[in-house]
């Protein structure tokens, strides 16, 4: 099968061909989907919503790919190489994934859905091997239902938009710890995570230096409960250390939620400004418009003109745009208990 047939047949993104042609070129570890009360399983592990897993239901092959064209059963199978490929990917390395989100097939939509069932057994047992209890591979597996009512919340139908961020969990760089989802990585810039020079980093102690292991803390919605959070932060380091065999001295966050202009307007009362107050800033971050709009209010883009106002966050956040102000991603660390 030819990966430029697939992209001619369903009109995809040039980017998309380039993902699927690397692809490839990586050998096939023959992972196989599992269908009937096999996918069921997964299903329950993934936590889809109802109406989400009514559709998967439908839309999902039989054994072998019966049932799909062999342009998609393709697609699926380049998505398994490619995650086997990545299962012991570097620390600190991002792999991009196709965002299908725009696709009219809504089998294309789901078939990142079929490649990261097929990985959920090399995930128990990589998570059992490690020592990781139960608790936290069946909380970071049901991360997978998250994204997906997220997308449909999103873009009003069934995919899974956020795929690069899911795929991160079967190459062991997610894991749902208590209240907070710790992603092990090295300090330094990457994306909208940035940290202090070479230089300044060095100034600032052991185990705080460009390179050093660090813990990047990423909040589930709702998940600012001060209790909650403490929990989970005094987990984090004796995990890393029992199970991952690194010992990060800090953990950063990368998030809207760290935006000075909360602490501002939001009082002392607020979770978010409690959480944000953890945190010492690294520098002023970068616009963080689009954040704010996908978290907050739900949107896939910026539009002030029909945003809700109905919580004191929201009215905050169209005021501050209303002013010609913007909003912020910033990055902030905190030194691990």
């Amino acid at each position: 099968m030819d990966s430029a047939r697939v992209v001619e047949r369903f009109g995809l993104a040039g980017y998309v061909r380039s993902w699927l042609e690397a692809a490839e070129a990586l050998p096939d570890p023959g992972l196989k989907v599992p269908v009937g009360v096999d996918a069921a399983r997964v299903w329950d592990m993934f936590a889809l919503s109802e109406v989400d897993r009514a559709e998967v239901a439908a839309l999902w092959p039989g054994e072998g790919g019966e049932g799909w064209p062999p342009e998609l059963w393709h697609v699926v199978g380049l998505m398994c190489r490619r995650l086997w490929a990545d299962r012991d990917v570097a620390v600190g390395v991002w792999r991009p994934w196709p965002t299908l989100v725009d696709v009219e097939d809504a089998r294309l939509r789901v078939a990142s859905l079929l490649a990261f069932s097929a990985m959920v057994p090399e995930q128990l047992a990589r998570h059992g091997a490690l020592g990781i209890d139960r608790s936290v591979t069946v909380a970071t597996l049901a991360d997978v239902g998250v994204q997906v009512a997220r997308s449909r919340r999103l873009f009003g139908r069934l995919s899974v938009e956020t795929a690069a961020w899911v795929a991160a969990q079967f190459r062991g760089r997610l894991f749902w710890v208590g209240g907070l989802q710790l992603e092990p990585a090295v300090l330094g810039d990457q994306g909208p995570v940035s940290w202090y020079s070479v230089e300044e980093a060095a100034g600032l102690g052991p185990g705080l230096g460009v390179g050093d292991p660090v813990l990047r803390l990423h909040i589930p919605t709702g998940g600012l409960d001060p209790v909650v959070v403490d929990e989970a932060l005094g987990r984090a380091r004796g995990f890393a250390r029992d199970h991952l065999g690194v010992d990060p001295v800090v953990a950063t966050c990368t998030s809207w939620l760290l935006d000075p202009y909360w602490g501002e307007v939001l009082g002392e009362g607020s979770n978010i400004v409690r959480f944000q107050r953890r945190f010492t800033l690294v520098d002023e971050g970068s616009p963080g418009e689009s954040d704010v709009f996908r978290f907050v209010f739900g949107m896939p883009r910026v539009d002030v003109g029909v945003a809700p106002r109905g919580t004191r966050l929201e009215r905050a956040a169209v005021e501050r745009l209303e002013s010609g102000e913007g909003l912020r991603v910033c990055t902030g660390w905190l030194r691990l208990p």
